[in-house]
């Protein structure tokens, strides 16, 4: 019992960092900024549940695709660190008014919004498929654990919503700056971590010490 408390608080926290809630806030609100609360809210609704959905497809078989696909996990895991790298330099280094690849056009509806960009990438994205990923494989074999992680993602989309849901009260309580501030620690500890992704997996390929 206590070992699974662990592994669900250790990937939560993972998760949490990944799907940092209000960088993810500031996004989805620049993709939903032309629709009406009720619209808005009715583009979480949807996009967290695709999203959700792809996560625990990729956490139930996506080691099975990597090896369909010929890419090891070292690979992926090297492969994903940098993107998340890349990700987590813009969070540092931008205002996040921008984020170029998942602007929208403004007379797209709730429910295509919510798919693309909402579901893939801004949530369902590298950093949390990589995540995923790595949580099936580390736990491969235990039915216990394989649920732990599917609790651990569930739980996570259900605080996005809850963000996502109140928003405008969370950037009007916090300002523009606090949210600023706050995506920059965020990414900075992103940083850290796609950081050891890679190095982990250098360790494991190269047979070095542990770091």
């Amino acid at each position: 019992m206590i070992e699974d408390l662990n592994l669900f608080a250790t990937q939560i926290i993972t998760l949490w960092v990944v799907l940092e809630p209000v960088s993810h806030l500031s996004m989805f609100l620049s993709v939903t900024g032309h629709l009406d609360k009720a619209e808005r809210r009715k583009a979480a609704a949807i996009g967290l549940s695709f999203a959700g959905l792809i996560l625990v497809v990729f956490a139930v078989v996506g080691r099975l695709l990597l090896e369909a696909m010929g890419i090891s996990i070292i690979a992926f895991q090297i492969a994903g660190g940098l993107i998340l790298l890349l990700f987590s330099l813009s969070m540092i280094f931008t205002d996040g008014s921008s984020h170029g690849p998942v602007e929208v056009d403004g007379d797209r509806t709730a429910a295509s919004v919510a798919v693309y960009p909402l579901a893939i990438p801004v949530v369902a994205g590298p950093g949390a498929i990589l995540s995923v990923v790595l949580f099936s494989d580390n736990n491969r074999g235990s039915l216990e654990a394989q649920l732990v992680t599917l609790a651990a993602l569930v739980t996570m989309m259900v605080v996005l919503l809850i963000v996502f849901w109140l928003g405008d009260y969370i950037v009007r309580a916090i300002g523009k700056s606090g949210a600023n501030l706050l995506r920059r620690v965020m990414g900075i500890l992103l940083a850290a971590l796609s950081v050891n992704l890679v190095l982990n997996a250098l360790q494991i390929w190269l047979g070095l010490p542990p770091i």
